[in-house]
């Protein structure tokens, strides 16, 4: 009786704080109430974590030249230049990135004008992706604390949480790139949709061009749409041009709008700003081979692999690396990509031992700078430190390729990596590495994959730490940072 009573009044007092119209309503849009919890929350922390401001808001100007009928920054240019970077053509200013990020801010600057706080639209943009990021998770468990554990490690154990606190020149791109890239994931895993898909990548290209290279991700997903595997009948025949046609048509509008910018800008239909930036820029040492060539792959596995924060003997004891770090130092979590698909525990046993030969080196040579040993600037000839990373990376891709799944995620990771090696700059000022944000949705893809539906310890040990360590480098470069080496006057590209 005693329980019963107690029973009844934990259940009226229950009735009272939460009537029963509020736990069915809260019931049945779970989804959409967790979604706006973390874009609220996130958003909020974003902002509130970084700067706040910053004088390199290149795309408020780019939207409001645009609402001036201009492409160009006009006669302010020469002004501009001293805190955003431009290229020039004809004696005209041009700011570099593809413009959608302007376009979607036109309506607010037609409005309050180039007093946008771009940071802040930065940080509401962050929030929205980590709502995406929870949605595109559903897909992947069914469990809703793995969702949710899932969604933190790309809220706040990515250099994501960095980039759009940040807000500035690059940054923003990144921030927007990222969203429509988990947009186009959303509209391919979730709610099945090639024409969104298309057009959500089609933005994302538009905001970072790199990140057409993940198409083969979304064709590869799509193929049991278009393709039929009736092996008597001829290949064309088998073919199903719908869901291609319109996963093209979204990409193929925003190509074409690329085009048309480019034509009105360089007189060609493809991008060539970082082949008109001001000869003080091409006549930097690290533009040695122009812009792009593959001489510069080696700059980017450097930092890929082994960028680490810097420790001295004396305090602050531990620094960020401004030029970069390795991918698994910001998002250890990621390291358990490399396993999505495997099944043999013994070929995993030994993938595991060279990965800790890999990091034990980078590891042991930071923290060797605590007693200022010659060991933190030792460099292994032809970098075969990184040579245990290859060879996991290629069992990775040995093992996955039965995985339809696996080989996906893949097929968009390696292109656009290998791409965005070749480039001449490393991300120059940052945390991490940002130029992994182009395939970064695909490479949080994997590791859910292989992690599965129902999380263990490990798995959220791994998640915890890399939240962790993206909070020491948000407090340290935006809050406790003396010089606040992020706040610069003059910005670079690299």
């Amino acid at each position: 009786m005693a329980e019963d009573s107690l029973t009844s009044r934990a259940t009226n007092r229950r009735d009272v704080l939460l009537p029963g119209r509020v736990r069915s309503f809260a019931s049945d849009h779970r989804a959409l109430i967790v979604s706006l919890l973390f874009a609220l929350l996130s958003g909020g922390i974003y902002y509130y974590s970084g700067f706040q401001e910053t004088a390199q808001n290149n795309f408020v100007r780019l939207a409001d030249a645009f609402l001036d009928g201009r492409v160009d920054m006009g006669p302010s240019a020469p002004q501009l230049e001293a805190f955003i970077e431009l290229a020039y053509n004809d004696g005209k200013g041009y700011i570099i990135p593809p413009p959608w990020p302007a376009i979607i801010m036109l309506p607010l600057v037609a409005v309050w004008g180039v007093g946008v706080n771009q940071v802040l639209i930065s940080a509401i943009l962050g929030g929205v992706t980590v709502a995406t990021v929870f949605n595109v998770t559903r897909s992947l468990s069914q469990k809703i604390w793995t969702q949710i554990w899932l969604t933190v490690l790309v809220a706040f154990g990515t250099v994501f949480w960095f980039t759009a606190a940040n807000g500035a020149v690059w940054f923003f791109s990144h921030t927007v790139a990222v969203l429509f890239l988990f947009l186009a994931v959303y509209f391919t895993l979730g709610r099945r949709n090639a024409l969104m898909a298309g057009l959500c990548l089609g933005a994302a290209f538009w905001t970072r061009q790199p990140t057409i290279l993940t198409l083969p991700f979304f064709l590869i997903i799509f193929s049991d749409d278009w393709l039929r595997w009736e092996a008597e009948r001829p290949l064309w025949k088998r073919i199903n041009w719908e869901p291609l046609l319109l996963l093209g048509s979204g990409v193929g509008v925003f190509v074409l709008a690329s085009f048309w910018y480019n034509m009105v800008r360089w007189g060609t239909p493809l991008d060539a700003s970082q082949h008109h930036l001001p000869e003080r820029v091409l006549a930097q040492p690290w533009f040695n081979h122009g812009p792009f060539d593959p001489r510069y792959i080696s700059r980017h596995v450097v930092v890929f692999f082994e960028g680490a924060p810097r420790a001295r003997s004396e305090e602050p004891y531990f620094l960020s690396n401004n030029y970069g770090s390795a991918i698994w130092v910001t998002t250890p979590a990621f390291l358990w990509a490399l396993f999505a698909g495997w099944r043999d525990r013994r070929v995993v046993l030994v993938a595991v031992t060279l990965l800790l030969v890999a990091t034990g080196i980078v590891v042991s040579k930071t923290m060797s700078g605590l007693w200022d040993s010659d060991w933190y600037t030792y460099q292994f000839p032809r970098h075969l430190n990184i040579l245990p990373f290859y060879i996991v990376i290629a069992m990775a891709l040995w093992f996955g390729r039965k995985d339809k799944f696996v080989m996906a995620c893949w097929a968009a990771i390696l292109p656009t990596a290998l791409m965005l090696f070749t480039f001449a700059g490393t991300g120059w000022v940052q945390f991490g590495y940002r130029f992994q944000l182009d395939f970064m949705p695909f490479l949080f893809l994997l590791t859910a994959y292989a992690m599965g539906p129902d999380l263990k310890w490990h798995h959220k040990a791994l998640i915890a730490l890399s939240v962790l360590l993206n909070l020491w480098a948000i407090l340290w470069i935006y809050q406790f940072e003396p010089n606040h080496t992020f706040d610069i006057a003059q910005w670079t590209s690299f």
